[in-house]
């Protein structure tokens, strides 16, 4: 039903009626009346005198209304809301549908939130206009004074004498709920008569509000320098002005038929003779103004309305004025908002300048409630103003006030405390609310329980995803519910892969994979004295990459040599040749006991034993295997300076003098053999390098500068320098970029350095058959020994076992929103098989290496752009697929072929990318952090979970068991029981579950448990994310 007013020409008589002895409805003054009593004022006044006939037509009229929901505000008992309609039809809809079908025709579903802030300012030519000095889509973002631009986003803070005298005027002003209006001049209008029928304006000041409410709004982009032959701005306390505004810039206009409309409607309606409104057609389509503001609306969601807020202070009121208006629908008002999407509410508060009120800190006060998630659903769904004043007792129930005072260090403010606290509370009202509902689940829900239970309603949980290590209690029971999760996507892996997001996947990870194999090959080579180098490595990694990648239940990992498994071969390597076994031979006898054990492992199910493994484990392996990097480096390096010392004795003649010697491939020694082309001839009569000057000082050169170039382009990728893709495009090729780089610097200084040595074409490193049973060497390997090798090889799969399930199960993490499935049985049996293969071949072991996987998982996923400013990014999808993992694995084979180009690496470049890998690796692990609290005092330790939770004493007691361990670990690898170290590592896990002795579940929690997300403006580190180096 239509709110209609009175059309007596007695306006004097009206105003005596609404207004008896000029009584306002709003008084800052009255500091007692807070409550919902201030909403009830008496009506005083000579009510005895006869009413002319019109009026007493209108009051019957107003009497026979029949909805409660529809009658004027003034005569309703409590509530002083008024539900309004079209005037147009109302009537009729009126006497077909009740009040809650009426409801029922609008959308009231709460829609995610764009709120502006405007203030009405003066201009410099003395005119005034609404200017836009705020906004919230999730956080607080303000106008910098002076730069015409927005600030960072901040989470607001409130003044409490600022929400107090908001409650006073929603308790107070006018609440329009469902006005049905169509444009910026309708919903103006109905607003000023309804401050009038409330006593909030005068009858006189009708026509000044009404141009106060329609001036020109300037926002941020309006204020930006632009080449303009005018520079005169306009003045808009007229509507003409405002018409003709709107031939620039698209603003609203109101057609003259409506106008007329407006003026038979109501007598009381404004001297529309003053201004005169044009039929005028917006000059800019939508889509030239999302165009415009593509920016800003990426951030916000489709399905968005807008929260206007006008606040300012006038001359020509002597008392605040205010109204809350909730729409029908929404309604673009491309001249109002900042971007072009609807707007829904509206909240006006104009008042004098000499009130005592706050009216910028009162519109931040309302504003930040409608982007509150469940203050602005309850605003979508109240029926009143109570349900709303209700919502804010639950925002301030909610809040957490900070004493005033000075406050110097940004430390005084523990944004960790606060986080905790806040969700404290939170918390133990949903506890106190689900305790109400269980004992009367009958009873209706309360008005406050409505406002608190708005945002935690989000329809019926998700179904969980099954378990991937839930036991089944079948033989081969994982393996078979991982080809049944896994293999009906198999098809889809190929066409999700036809994206330009893949393809760049593609070239990255081909960087990152040639270089690793690189590394670890030529490292491989000297420590096995090249019976195993960089070809066997190349091919291999190109062979096994290819079949994990077409077989594998989680295809995004790659594959490839890692340094746990190049230690095994060292190791490996001195036992056979302690015991005089041929080194090739022993290694195919491990590898055909791999794919044994892995298939009576995964007969049992046993890849569920990976649960057992913490982050108490995995930083005792990650720290060893990080120690080894940065040591081999060192080591490398005084050998270097053993073999060519520094002295000034040297001979000029001395450098050209080369001494034939001829060697066997087992006994080389590549520190002291020269830099020499390998071909698949026989290595013999290979030229001795005498002592070179200036070759040690070369080499510590090179090393270090790869491991400086690497290790700061990887800070520069989050750093803040330059644009985000070319920052990542550095970071993510840093270790190319510092091999090319070091490369070209050896090949241009003419001083001798050790260069890798790699044969013509697909041969292996020595002169040899690819198949290791088709050389000699397997009479060396006694039959007690063929068996005996199930122990090497079992130290091989705990290896293999351990990196591929815990880069699995970072990859497999729930934020990742994976959505085909992993293979946690199936992929340790593929992997077993492809080294039985390597072994077969005499090529290094293969293992799912995990930097390298979680690099390619990031470089497959897709974060959002379209998050809230302030907001982390999130994950929005990965791109499951197998051809990049296929592509990799084949241009890393091809590059085998490029053998002259890798003859040009010095040795020393490779030893600066293994110490980049150890140190990077160090960021990621909690035990290094922890070690370095044991010298810093209490006061000066981070607010992270451990420290506040633990006492000190028993959190480094927890560092220093984990360091015995270390310490134990690396006895063990410098030890003649070397190979052993897999099976002490495994003790580490009982070892762990005995510290429930000594810790309490919630320190070991806190010690042991999931690291806490890092709050970070970009992506997260591979290192940091990756508990394993390499």
């Amino acid at each position: 039903m239509p709110v209609t007013y009175s059309r007596s020409s007695d306006v004097g008589h009206q105003r005596r009626h609404l207004h008896p002895h000029k009584t306002r409805k709003y008084s800052l003054q009255e500091g007692g009346r807070i409550g919902l009593d201030a909403e009830r004022r008496p009506l005083t006044g000579p009510l005895d005198e006869p009413l002319a006939e019109a009026d007493q037509d209108e009051l019957r009229s107003h009497r026979s209304d029949d909805p409660r929901a529809l009658r004027r505000h003034k005569i309703q008992p409590r509530g002083s809301t008024v539900h309004v309609s079209r005037k147009d039809g109302g009537d009729k809809a009126q006497n077909i549908f009740s009040e809650s079908t009426l409801k029922k025709m609008y959308d009231h579903s709460p829609h995610s939130v764009f709120v502006q802030l405007d203030e009405l300012l003066a201009t410099e030519d003395g005119d005034a206009e609404w200017k836009e000095t705020a906004r919230w889509i999730k956080y607080e973002e303000d106008v910098e004074e002076g730069s015409a631009r927005w600030g960072k986003p901040h989470v607001a803070s409130l003044s409490f004498h600022s929400l107090l005298n908001l409650r006073r005027c929603l308790e107070t002003g006018v609440v329009l709920m469902d006005l049905d209006e169509k444009d910026l001049p309708g919903v103006a209008y109905r607003v000023v008569e309804s401050m009038v029928t409330e006593g909030l304006i005068e009858e006189d000041d009708k026509p000044v509000v009404m141009r106060s409410l329609l001036l020109r709004h300037r926002h941020v982009h309006d204020d930006r320098f632009r080449f303009s032959i005018s520079g005169r701005k306009q003045s808009y306390t007229s509507l003409q002005n405002l018409a003709d505004q709107r031939r620039r810039r698209s603003s609203y206009a109101l057609p003259l038929e409506r106008l007329e409309a407006r003026k038979k409607s109501s007598a009381a309606a404004l001297d529309m003779r003053e201004v005169e409104y044009l039929a005028t057609t917006a000059v800019g389509s939508q889509d030239e103004l999302r165009k415009g503001h593509n920016d800003i609306l990426k951030r916000i969601p489709d399905d968005a309305e807008a929260t206007t807020v006008l606040v300012g202070a006038v001359g020509f009121l002597d008392q605040p004025t205010i109204a809350f208006v909730r729409l029908a629908q929404g309604i673009l008002m491309p001249s109002i908002t900042e971007v072009p999407i609807p707007v829904r509410f509206m909240f006006i508060l104009l008042g004098p300048t000499t009130a005592d009120l706050d009216y910028h800190e009162v519109g931040r006060s309302i504003s930040t409630l409608m982007s509150n998630p469940s203050f602005h659903s309850i605003a979508y769904k109240a029926d009143d103003r109570r349900e709303l004043l209700s919502a804010i007792n639950e925002f301030l129930d909610d809040s957490i006030v900070l004493p005033p005072g000075d406050w110097e260090r940004q430390a005084l403010l523990p944004f960790e405390e606060l986080r905790a606290k806040s969700e404290m509370i939170r918390r133990r009202k949903r506890d106190a609310i689900e305790r109400k509902r269980a004992a009367s689940t009958v009873a209706p829900l309360l008005d406050e329980k409505k406002a608190l239970l708005a945002a935690e309603t989000g329809g019926m949980p998700e179904k969980e995803p099954d378990d991937p290590l839930s036991k089944s209690g079948r033989l081969f029971g994982g393996v078979i519910r991982d080809i049944k999760r896994r293999y009906p996507y198999y098809l889809s892996d190929f066409r999700d892969a036809l994206n330009g997001q893949c393809a760049a996947a593609t070239i990255f990870m081909y960087f990152a994979a040639l270089s690793s194999a690189i590394t670890f090959g030529g490292l491989l080579a000297e420590k096995t004295d090249r019976q195993i180098g960089i070809s066997e490595t190349l091919v291999f990694t190109c062979v096994g990459g290819l079949f994990f990648a077409l077989v594998a239940g989680q295809p995004m990992m790659i594959t490839g040599a890692t340094g746990p498994l190049l230690l095994l071969d060292d190791a490996l390597y001195v036992f056979c040749r302690s015991y005089g076994f041929n080194f090739l031979a022993a290694r195919m006898y491990c590898g055909l006991w791999m794919i044994i054990i892995a298939l009576c492992v995964a007969s049992i199910e046993g890849s569920v034993a990976v649960k057992k493994i913490t982050r108490f484990t995995e930083d005792i392996f990650a720290f060893l295997i990080s120690l080894i990097f940065i040591s081999e480096p060192i080591t490398n390096i005084i050998n270097v300076y053993r073999s060519h010392p520094l002295g000034y004795d040297y001979c000029q003649n001395d450098t050209e003098i080369t001494n034939n010697a001829t060697l066997t491939p087992p006994t080389l020694n590549s520190t002291d053999a020269g830099n020499i082309t390998s071909t698949p001839a026989p290595l013999v009569h290979q030229a001795v390098i005498p002592p070179q000057p200036n070759t040690a000082l070369f080499c510590t050169m090179l090393t270090l500068a790869t491991f400086i170039i690497a290790y700061y382009l990887r800070i520069f990728r989050n750093g803040k320098f330059l644009g985000r893709s070319a920052r990542r495009a550095l970071g993510d090729f840093g270790v190319p970029i510092a091999i090319v780089l070091m490369v070209g610097i050896s090949c241009l200084v003419p001083v001798w350095t050790e260069k890798l040595q790699v044969p013509d074409g697909l041969s292996p490193t020595l002169s040899r058959s690819w198949l290791v049973p088709l050389n000699p060497g397997l009479e060396t390997i006694p039959l007690w020994a063929t068996f005996a090798m199930v122990l090497p090889a079992l130290m091989v799969y705990i290896i293999v076992f351990m990196e591929t399930h815990i880069a699995e199960l970072i990859i497999d993490k729930p934020e990742r929103r994976l959505k085909k499935g992993s293979g946690f049985h199936m992929d340790i049996v593929i992997m077993s098989l492809v080294n039985s293969l390597c072994g077969m071949f005499g090529a290094p072991w293969q293992c799912v290496a995990t930097v390298r996987s979680v690099s390619h998982v990031s470089a497959l996923t897709i974060m959002s752009t379209t998050h809230a400013p302030g907001d982390k990014p999130h994950i929005v999808e990965v791109k499951e697929q197998r051809l990049t993992g296929l592509l990799v694995a084949f241009l890393v084979g091809i590059s085998v072929l490029a053998s002259s180009w890798l003859r040009l690496v010095p040795m020393a470049v490779l030893f600066g990318v293994f110490l980049y890998m150890g140190i990077s690796a160090l960021g990621g692990i909690q035990f290094w952090d922890r070690c370095i609290l044991l010298f810093k005092p209490v006061k000066h330790h981070p607010q992270i979970p451990y420290v506040r939770r633990v006492p000190t004493m028993k959190m480094h007691l927890f560092t220093i068991i984990q360091l015995a361990g270390i310490c134990i670990l690396y006895a063990v690898k410098s030890s003649r029981f070397s190979l052993a170290l897999p099976f002490f590592l495994v003790l580490m896990v009982p070892l762990r579950m005995a510290l429930v002795y000594i810790f309490t579940p919630l320190q070991l929690r806190a010690l042991d448990g999931a690291q806490k997300d890092i709050d970070q403006d970009d992506e997260p580190d591979f290192y940091v994310e990756a508990p394993l180096p390499g």
